[in-house]
């Protein structure tokens, strides 16, 4: 225990029971000070130990393990139709046990090599060290963004770069954040209303694991524990998850209204949710992993902007387009897709318009019809635009204020977050260490760009990284405040298609820096957050970030090599997988957009000439609708104008193809009940039961998911998979095929024989 702490009496802190409290900070201080935001007040322990060490000898093995394992795993996903996750749940419990097994039989000596003494077991396994372990494999667990470049250049131009320049490629753009998040740590970490939202669920996760001093005396319904009823509902969700999983697939897409009229042309374009299929509009699922535990703690507001922009794009504007054939609606198919057509609707085919160098041929071009795309696929660019325009603004307008006073206040110190101000017991990374790693990474990425025949040149990159700079900051701030906010991968292909027109592999890495520079500062600065409410060392986090960062992208290519060169065929679409696993549907939406942005450019996707100009109107819409708010709540102030995010609105808008439209009735259902009704009425049971629930259901989830992928569905070895007999839940004939239907929802004409609505 280290000398500074002592134990307090028992005492009602804002309704923490018990706080373990640095003496630099009075008992008093810390009644007035405890976090000015109510569900952080609620949740996060003003605790702390600093005699307990973070990173250890346990650490460093268990983080290696699960980071390679988990990279693994998520590469894997990554060219399946399953695009599943590597739950960091399954992380968080194994590593608890390995680590309490570790600290039971490692010897307890001290070792020194190099004047260097440490001991491989230092204590009993601790929650610090606990955290870390999954900080690190959580920043490891990832499909590194540059895997989309260096797989569309395998499957689709037949171009691989050697691997010592694909493992350049893929550590800077997942490093440059670092930088950068280092600089805007002070703007986006330390104050009290940059939340980062999700972080809450892993602290109550943390505490009740390790029964805490402030969970010790909390005990749930009939008496259980913290841990005991997160397993009874744990286990209940797995054991639920295989009846839409695997048994009633059906449950997954429940289009009710698709059945009234299952082979008419507009029904299913309109009610089918399925893969492939329509929009959904009223359609159920009683699968939690498309409803998801942030239903139960995301602000409402968030969540209400969110579905209102998904019933307004996909239930309202949709039709319109489809009944009215707006934009050729009908003649590509499918509502939702984003492959390239010609206005006849045929299929287009980049590869026979390539010159050897992968820029398109324009005399080859030009004979023949047009390229174009979907109308929805269009109508996203719109979307796009209006979020990063609004999100500007809204910050501006609402939060600048708080900003600036941030950036005074870093000057003296005078308006700090609590759990801020109880981090002053340890060291904090000095600015130096992320400047030079920084420089590092940046010069790196000029010479791989040069080197490898990227089509980029160094000035191209320094633009792209320019732009991660200049919206870190308002975006971050959105998505720490709110929970959610837009990407950059629209904006930077925008430009890169302007800068570089007709280079394709120019504009995918143009992409991969611009949006991934930002996009790993924020999940970093997230990483930061959550460091701050577990009260981990930085000096600690940015060791454990730097290893999980390097461990998961080394494995990645890896992983990524070895299935390119055994599933090609199938991943390119020469051959289809027998399985319908292996699809490489992500690399080939990754692949579509860098067509439309890069071989043929904005000026001729979107150009005067082009149906779709009007997309650029997008900014100015975003840019404006923050200000009109603002303005309306200085002449009425007591309206809260500032709840509406107009980039979270349009965020919900442009949901495809990021995700499926999916769960909407059922996830708003969930919102209104645990936001709308438990927080505002019964707000110390929302505190109690909220976040370990959410943990357990996401949990018992993903178990499923895993189990079933491993042991029934041929994740080790197609021989494995294994289908129940047909009937009506699950409906399939011999050949594989869902005949009559389309899909496993029983909607939609297999073969496309309509019998209405065509």
């Amino acid at each position: 225990m280290g000398e500074k702490n002592e134990y307090e009496k028992e005492k009602d802190i804002s309704g923490i029971e018990k706080a373990y409290i640095s003496d630099s900070i009075s008992l008093e201080e810390t009644e007035q000070e405890n976090s000015r935001i109510e569900a952080v007040r609620l949740v996060v322990p003003l605790t702390d130990d600093p005699s307990l060490i973070a990173l250890t000898f346990r650490f460093w093995v268990l983080s290696t393990f699960f980071s390679i394992l988990g990279s693994i795993i998520q590469q894997y996903y990554m060219f399946r139709v399953a695009n599943g996750t590597f739950s960091i749940y399954f992380v968080n419990l194994a590593s608890y046990g390995l680590g309490t097994i570790m600290a039971r039989i490692l010897p307890t000596g001290k070792w020194t090599i190099g004047g260097y003494s440490f001991s491989l077991n230092p204590g009993p396994f601790n929650i610090k060290e606990h955290a870390l372990i999954g900080i690190a494999v959580s920043t490891a667990s990832t499909s590194a963004y540059a895997i989309y470049v260096l797989s569309v250049m395998d499957l689709f131009l037949h171009y691989r770069i050697n691997a010592l320049g694909a493992m350049i490629l893929i550590t800077t753009t997942q490093c440059l954040g670092y930088g950068m998040a280092g600089t805007l740590r002070k703007y986006l970490v330390y104050p009290a209303e940059m939340v980062w939202w999700s972080n809450l669920v892993q602290v109550v996760f943390y505490n009740a694991m390790h029964n805490t001093d402030e969970f010790k005396n909390k005990t749930m319904i009939r008496g259980w524990s913290y841990m005991k009823y997160f397993w009874v509902f744990c286990g209940g969700m797995f054991l639920y998850e295989f009846l839409p999983q695997f048994f009633a697939p059906m449950l997954i897409y429940f289009d009710w209204i698709c059945w009234f009229k299952p082979f008419d042309y507009n029904f299913w374009a309109l009610f089918s949710s399925h893969v492939g299929g329509g929009v959904g509009i009223l359609s159920l699922t009683f699968e939690w992993t498309f409803i998801g535990g942030a239903t139960m703690w995301m602000p409402l507001a968030t969540q209400l902007a969110q579905y209102g922009g998904i019933i307004l794009s996909y239930w309202i504007i949709f039709p319109i387009i489809w009944f009215n054939n707006i934009f050729n609606a009908r003649l590509f198919g499918r509502p939702l897709t984003s492959r390239l057509y010609h206005t006849n609707g045929t299929a287009f085919d980049i590869n026979t318009m390539l010159n050897p160098d992968f820029t398109i041929n324009e005399e080859k071009y030009n004979a023949g019809t047009p390229v174009t795309m979907t109308p929805m696929y269009a109508m996203i660019f719109l979307y796009s635009f209006i979020a990063l325009g609004g999100c500007v603004t809204h910050i501006i307008c609402f939060h600048g204020s708080n900003i600036w006073k941030t950036w005074k206040a870093s000057i003296n110190a005078s308006d700090e977050d609590i759990h801020h101000k109880m981090m002053r017991a340890y060291p904090e990374v000095p600015q130096l260490w992320y400047a030079v790693f920084y420089v590092i990474m940046l010069a790196l990425s000029m010479m791989v760009v040069e080197v490898y025949e990227l089509q980029l040149p160094w000035y191209g990159l320094l633009i792209a990284v320019a732009i991660g700079w200049l919206m870190a900051l308002p975006i971050g701030a959105m998505i720490a405040i709110t929970g959610t906010g837009p990407g950059l991968n629209v904006l930077t292909q925008l430009l890169c298609g302007f800068i570089f027109p007709g280079k394709t592999i120019a504009n995918m890495t143009f992409k991969c820096y611009g949006y991934m520079a930002m996009y790993q500062c924020h999940t970093l600065l997230q990483d930061l957050k959550l460091g701050v409410y577990m009260k981990i060392p930085p000096r600690s986090m940015f060791t454990a970030q730097v290893w999980g960062t390097l461990v998961g992208g080394i494995f990645n290519y890896i992983t990524m090599i070895i299935i390119i060169n055994t599933k090609r065929p199938y991943l390119d679409g020469t051959d289809k997988d027998p399985t319908d696993l292996w699809t490489g549907v992500s690399p080939q939406i990754y692949w579509g957009s860098a067509l439309i942005y890069g071989a043929f450019g904005p000026a001729k996707m979107f150009g005067k000439s082009s149906q779709y100009h009007f997309i650029y109107w997008g900014f100015l819409i975003g840019a404006v609708i923050p200000v009109i708010q603002w303005l309306l709540s200085k002449k009425y102030p007591s309206v809260r104008w500032s709840t509406f995010n107009i980039a979270v609105f349009a965020g919900g808008m442009s949901q495809y193809p990021g995700g499926l439209i999916v769960g909407v009735v059922c996830g708003l259902a969930v919102c209104l009940i645990w936001q709308g009704w438990l927080f505002h009425y019964h707000k110390n049971w929302w505190s109690k039961y909220t976040f370990i629930l959410s943990a357990a259901l996401d949990t018992g989830a993903a178990f499923t998911g895993l189990f079933l992928f491993i042991f029934l569905q041929g994740g080790i070895h197609p021989k494995l998979a294994y289908n129940l007999p047909s009937w009506f839940m699950n409906y399939y004939t011999k050949d594989g095929t869902n005949a009559p239907y389309m899909s496993v929802d029983r909607c939609g004409a297999y073969g496309g024989e309509w019998e209405s609505g065509v």
